[in-house]
C-alpha cells in the first residue's frame, strides 16, 4: 500500500487494455475463497482485501503477471509540509477550518477573555462538521454518476 494511503476506493486489474474492477471482500472471505471444489484457485483476481497495514490480499492468486491500478483516500500532507509552496490540501480545501483552529490555540496562548475563546472555539467545530460532512459525503458519491471524488471547498 502506498504511504499515505487511508482506505481503498476502487482496485482493478489492468488486462489487455481492459479494466477489471476488483470486488473489496473481508479477510476472512479472502482466506476460505475456493470457487470450486476441485482444481486450482488461481486466475485473474476477483477480490481484494486488506491483508494487514501494508498490503492487500487478492482471490483468486494471480495467474500471471497483472498491472493493477489503485484508486484510495490518502493521507494529506502536513501543514508543515507546505511551507516550500505556501499552500497544503488542508489551507487550499478547508482555509475556515484553518483559521478557527489557529485562532483558538492563539486565544489560549494569549490568555484572551474565556468568552473569546469559547466563540473561536465553536466556529473551529462548526467547520470541522462541516468539512466531515464533505469528505463523507464525497466518499458516497456513485462513481457511475461522477467522473471522480468532488470535495468542494468550504
Amino acid at each position: 500500500m502506498p504511504d499515505d494511503f487511508l482506505a481503498p476506493f476502487s482496485l482493478a486489474v489492468i488486462d489487455s487494455d481492459k479494466y477489471h474492477f476488483l470486488n473489496l471482500k473481508q479477510t476472512s472471505f479472502m482466506r476460505s475463497y475456493k470457487p470450486t471444489t476441485s482444481g486450482s484457485v488461481t486466475g485473474r483476481p476477483k477480490y481484494y482485501g486488506e491483508f494487514d497495514s501494508d498490503s492487500f490480499i487478492l482471490a483468486p492468486t494471480p495467474d500471471a503477471n497483472y498491472t493493477f491500478e489503485l484508486h484510495y483516500f490518502y493521507r494529506p500532507a502536513s501543514i508543515t509540509d507546505g511551507a516550500d509552496s505556501g499552500t497544503t490540501w488542508l489551507s487550499t480545501n478547508a482555509p475556515t477550518t484553518l483559521l478557527y483552529a489557529c485562532l483558538a490555540e492563539a486565544s489560549i496562548f494569549l490568555k484572551m477573555d474565556p468568552a473569546e475563546l469559547a466563540t473561536y472555539e465553536q466556529r473551529f467545530q462548526e467547520a470541522l462538521a462541516r468539512l466531515k460532512n464533505t469528505a463523507e459525503g464525497a466518499g458516497t458519491h456513485s462513481q457511475y454518476r461522477y467522473d471522480q471524488v468532488r470535495i468542494p471547498t468550504t
